[in-house]
């Protein structure tokens, strides 16, 4: 699939690419308890995510925040409501960062000056940005710091971290984890933030006769 995109190609050298600050806490949601699913994907294949690695390494997509992971995970597409009951289904995993790896800040203004522009956060062209992220993994970073397509704003920061393929049970070094379920009070008052709505799915449907048959 072809997909336009403003997006360059990375560039053969990167050194000096701006590193982001450390970050102390990190939110994913998921239908899994396990935390760290590292995504891969082949650089040219349709599917897969953002910033998927090709086989053996991975990619893991947490956020700085818990609007954030919402986002990620239920606002990807536009919507006005939220079914409640999908926050049933999602486990909320909180991650304590004691030492932030190398990350590259995709959303640092002096990247600007290595080819990059704001489609490395909204295209849908994942081949492109997938050879970012295989440009910045061969020079060292161990994840990207980028902005969520589905926040408007562009403020709120999402954070994709390099290892290997597949399920790991345990956190990366310089990390824990702790998994909850998601406490639907702040989940509403985020989404309410944001315009979306949180609603049940109704118990009972009212059947509306046809106009010829209502007296």
């Amino acid at each position: 699939m072809t997909v336009a995109t403003g997006l360059g190609e990375p560039p053969d050298l990167l050194t000096g690419f701006p590193e982001a600050a450390p970050v102390t806490q990190l939110h994913r949601l998921s239908e899994f308890p396990g935390s760290w699913w590292f995504a891969s994907a082949a650089i040219d294949h349709d599917g897969g995510g953002r910033f998927d690695l090709p086989d053996p390494h991975g990619t893991c997509y947490l956020a700085d925040s818990l609007t954030g992971a919402l986002v990620e995970k239920l606002l990807r597409a536009p919507v006005k409501v939220v079914v409640a009951e999908r926050l049933d289904e999602l486990f909320h995993s909180v991650v304590t960062v004691r030492r932030t790896p190398r990350t590259a800040d995709l959303a640092a203004r002096r990247a600007t000056s290595y080819g990059l522009n704001a489609e490395i956060h909204t295209t849908l062209d994942y081949r492109r940005t997938r050879r970012w992220a295989v440009a910045l993994h061969r020079c060292g970073f161990r994840g990207l710091r980028h902005r969520l397509r589905g926040d408007v704003t562009q403020r709120l920061a999402g954070w994709a971290l390099f290892g290997t393929a597949g399920l790991r049970h345990r956190a990366p070094n310089g990390m824990t984890t702790a998994v909850r379920t998601l406490d639907r009070d702040e989940v509403e008052r985020a989404l309410e933030r944001l315009g979306v709505e949180l609603r049940p799915i109704p118990s009972v449907v009212p059947i509306v006769p046809p106009p010829g048959m209502r007296r």
